[in-house]
């Protein structure tokens, strides 16, 4: 008996051995969420706050010395601060959250007589009265763009000291709030302790890296479910009511396209990581099931080739290429199929489904 039980180690010891390096590679919760704080997330609000400073810099040059070419260098700065914080709102999710930071700097729709209306008022406008007596939609980027971007802009700056205080105003806000955010993920403030320690489980008090993760995948759940069943149906008229162009954010700039552009890179910068050793969501999907994490990642392709598959704006395309926006829609549809169904349940994420989640509006 005992003989028979020896002959049996070797094949025992090769399979222990088999086991283990068959899940030596597989990532944990924590070493994911330090790779995507650290090679991800963290880097995405360094470039947000650079490039609001720099949007913060070009229009105090402007309101300086207004001309055709510091108008046009603001109109940049503008753009990449945009491209930069909506690569951001795939994570949304920690500081950003906590300080509310969208009601000072996104917040959407714009009250568009409102701003015109403090305007009018021809007062200067200071830093304080933005950031705490304005309304969110008269501040942001939304508030930046339609000063920036409104028709015969140069001229109305030249000759309106207040139209310059309240876009120096907003901008110098946005630099404050951005270095703050930054600032909370990688040092704390305060009694805080930088959230990148909490996020990830190295501070002596930390978040569970499951409820991290899980913060990780809900936020792009609903980030998608945003663009696809409110954003893209309303546009498309599949809400009721015929097509809703006033569902794409802004008008001055008419920079639709774009925003959604960068808030799908974001995604796929969450979902599969940052350069060759950075570790994403897929990591923990890959082991799980392989099928879907090539499903995801070609479905991220797909739709960020349909979006650059658009013609001219998002604005002018739904309008007259309509085709090419629904394109967009169903690739999203999918992409938001596959999210919200395979990848929750394969992670045991709980984020709250309606009956009409993963199911495209018809």
């Amino acid at each position: 008996m005992m003989w028979a039980l020896m002959r049996f180690v070797p094949i025992l010891s090769t399979l222990v051995l088999l086991l283990t390096a068959c899940t030596s590679d597989v990532p944990s919760d924590k070493d994911v969420l330090i790779s995507l704080t650290d090679d991800v997330i963290v880097p995405a609000y360094q470039a947000v706050a650079q490039d609001v400073a720099q949007l913060d810099q070009d229009i105090n040059v402007l309101c300086n010395v207004p001309s055709s070419a510091s108008l046009e260098a603001a109109r940049r700065s503008w753009r990449g601060a945009r491209a930069s914080w909506m690569s951001s709102k795939a994570m949304w999710f920690g500081p950003v959250m906590d300080r509310r930071s969208i009601s000072l700097l996104d917040w959407s729709p714009i009250d568009a007589g409102g701003v015109d209306q403090l305007l009018a008022e021809e007062r200067p406008i200071v830093a304080e009265e933005v950031r705490d007596i304005l309304a969110a939609n008269q501040r942001g980027f939304a508030a930046i763009e339609h000063i920036l971007f409104s028709i015969d802009a140069l001229r109305k700056l030249s000759n309106s000291d207040s139209r310059c205080s309240y876009l120096s105003a907003l901008a110098g806000v946005a630099h404050e709030e951005t270095d703050i955010i930054l600032l909370e993920w990688v040092e704390g403030t305060g009694h805080r302790s930088a959230y990148r320690d909490f996020f990830t489980e190295r501070s002596a008090s930390s978040m569970l890296a499951s409820a991290a993760v899980a913060d990780v995948v809900r936020t792009q759940v609903f980030l998608i479910r945003d663009i696809v069943d409110m954003r893209l149906a309303s546009v498309l008229g599949l809400r009721g009511g015929g097509p809703d162009l006033a569902a794409i954010p802004g008008a001055a700039a008419d920079n639709g396209l774009q925003d959604l552009r960068h808030e799908l890179l974001g995604v796929q910068a969450i979902y599969q990581g940052s350069g060759k050793e950075a570790l994403g969501i897929s990591a923990l999907v890959r082991p799980l099931s392989d099928d879907t994490d090539q499903r995801m990642r070609r479905q991220l392709a797909a739709a960020i080739t349909a979006i650059d598959s658009v013609e001219g704006t998002l604005r002018a395309a739904a309008v007259h290429r309509p085709h090419q926006v629904r394109n967009v829609y169903e690739r999203l549809t999918e992409l938001q199929r596959t999210m919200a169904t395979e990848v929750v349940s394969l992670l045991g994420v709980s984020v709250g489904f309606t009956d009409t989640d993963g199911d495209s509006l018809r």
